[in-house]
């Protein structure tokens, strides 16, 4: 058995939802509603048919709009604002670096328009990876101690917990990939973020926690 499972991801979706307490109303105003539409036009260089408002989905998509990222591979993330929630959901953010820095910049043209930061917030990835001929069903067969009559497929996750926050990093058997690595990471965070420096520290937090539970997980996942 393989002490460490190196996997490369690729294909990666990832999520960043910032949740409003209370809802911003305010965004009802058309002159917060239109500051914040052009700013966002402004940063992201939308025509006004790219940015789509719906009153009948105030709550999680009172504005949305699709950006795509410079430069190859193809790649880009979907916006979404509400009155309860925000969120930006990447399809293959080709670094790290990349999307905490598509993260902060989004949550810094929200909080010049809606100030008070968020109450809580959720990110999830899901990575399927290439584990360039390591067999994933033997590794997870090898780890988990449940017994197998061969037509049994094998997973596991691992959780931590603290006082503010939950992370979890659960492990599969790709099916897209041969015996390649599926991965979830998700994690939750209760504390309210307010400034910018604060955010940039939770980014920290999900990273530290995204890394610590591959280490007990015992995989690596390569980070371009």
């Amino acid at each position: 058995m393989e002490t460490v499972l190196r996997a490369r991801p690729v294909t990666v979706q990832a999520k960043h939802r910032g949740v409003f307490v209370p809802p911003r109303y305010e965004l009802f105003k058309t002159d917060i509603s239109a500051s914040l539409a052009a700013n966002l036009a402004a940063t992201y260089n939308l025509r006004s048919t790219a940015l789509i408002v719906n009153q009948n989905a105030a709550s999680t998509q009172y504005m949305s709009f699709r950006y795509f990222l410079p430069g190859d591979p193809f790649r880009f993330f979907d916006a979404s604002i509400g009155i309860d929630e925000s969120e930006l959901t990447f399809s293959n953010p080709a670094t790290v670096g990349e999307l905490r820095n598509e993260v902060a910049r989004f949550w810094h043209i929200i909080n010049k328009s809606l100030p008070g930061g968020i109450s809580s917030s959720y990110f999830e990835a899901n990575l399927q990876c290439d584990t360039a001929g390591v067999s994933t069903a033997k590794f997870l067969n090898d780890s988990v101690n449940v017994a197998n009559d061969g037509h049994l497929q094998k997973g596991f996750s691992v959780t931590i917990r603290s006082p503010d926050a939950v992370a979890k990093i659960m492990l599969d058997v790709s099916e897209p990939i041969r015996d390649g690595l599926y991965v979830v990471f998700a994690y939750i965070e209760n504390n309210p973020v307010g400034e910018m420096p604060a955010l940039e520290r939770s980014f920290n937090d999900i990273l530290t926690a995204y890394r610590h539970l591959q280490s007990l997980a015992q995989i690596e996942l390569v980070e371009p």
